[in-house]
C-alpha cells in the first residue's frame, strides 16, 4: 500500500509540473504583477494574467511566474508560479461583470494544479477555503486580491494549512 502510495504522488508531482511550467497565455500588452505573503515571506510574481471563459461551464485562471528563482524548482520537480482558478458565475458575461465579484478558488487536489509554489515555500500550496475579489476593471487591467487557507503539500504529500493572501494587477485574457 505504501508504494501504491508513493507511486501516485509521483504520478501527481509530474502532473504538477508540466501544468506550472506551460507558458503563460499569449495576447497584446505585457503581463501584470502580484504579491503573494504566506508565513511572513512575499513572493514577488511577474507576467500576472486573468484569462476567462464566460458561459456554460465558465471558469477563471489567473497565472503568474515567479520573479526570483525563476530557473530553480519549488519542491523537486516542479518550476515555480501562481495559479488562481475556479468558477465564474453566471452573472459574468463580459468583463465589466468581473468588477466586485469575490471568486472561490479551486484545488483539484489530483496532481492537476498547485495553487502557488515558490523557492523557499518547502511545499506547494493547494486551496483549502480561498478567495480572490476582483477590486476593479479598467480595460485589459484586472486589479485584485486573494485571502484564504492553504495546504502547504511537501514532497510526501503532507504538510500544514496556512493562511495567505495577495494582491496584484492581471492583464486579461479570453478564453475562445
Amino acid at each position: 500500500m505504501r508504494f501504491r502510495n508513493a507511486a501516485m504522488l509521483t504520478l501527481a508531482l509530474a502532473s504538477l509540473a508540466a501544468a506550472c511550467s506551460r507558458s503563460t497565455p499569449s495576447g497584446t500588452g505585457s503581463g501584470g504583477s502580484a504579491r503573494v505573503s504566506l508565513d511572513g515571506a512575499t513572493y514577488e510574481v511577474r507576467e500576472v494574467s486573468m484569462t476567462i471563459a464566460p458561459g456554460e461551464d465558465a471558469w477563471f485562471r489567473i497565472d503568474g511566474e515567479p520573479a526570483a528563482n525563476r530557473q530553480e524548482d519549488c519542491v523537486p520537480g516542479l518550476g515555480g508560479g501562481m495559479g488562481l482558478y475556479g468558477n465564474l458565475p453566471s452573472s459574468v458575461q463580459k468583463t465589466a461583470d468581473l468588477a466586485g465579484k469575490r471568486l472561490r478558488i479551486d484545488f483539484s487536489g489530483d496532481g492537476d494544479d498547485a495553487n502557488f509554489c515558490f523557492v523557499g515555500m518547502h511545499g506547494l500550496a493547494g486551496a483549502e477555503e480561498a478567495w480572490v475579489t476582483i477590486d476593479s476593471v479598467s480595460g485589459d487591467r484586472i486589479t485584485f486580491s486573494m485571502t484564504g487557507t492553504f495546504k502547504i503539500y511537501d514532497e510526501n504529500g503532507e504538510g500544514p494549512v496556512k493562511t495567505a493572501s495577495a494582491s496584484g494587477v492581471a492583464i486579461l485574457r479570453r478564453e475562445s
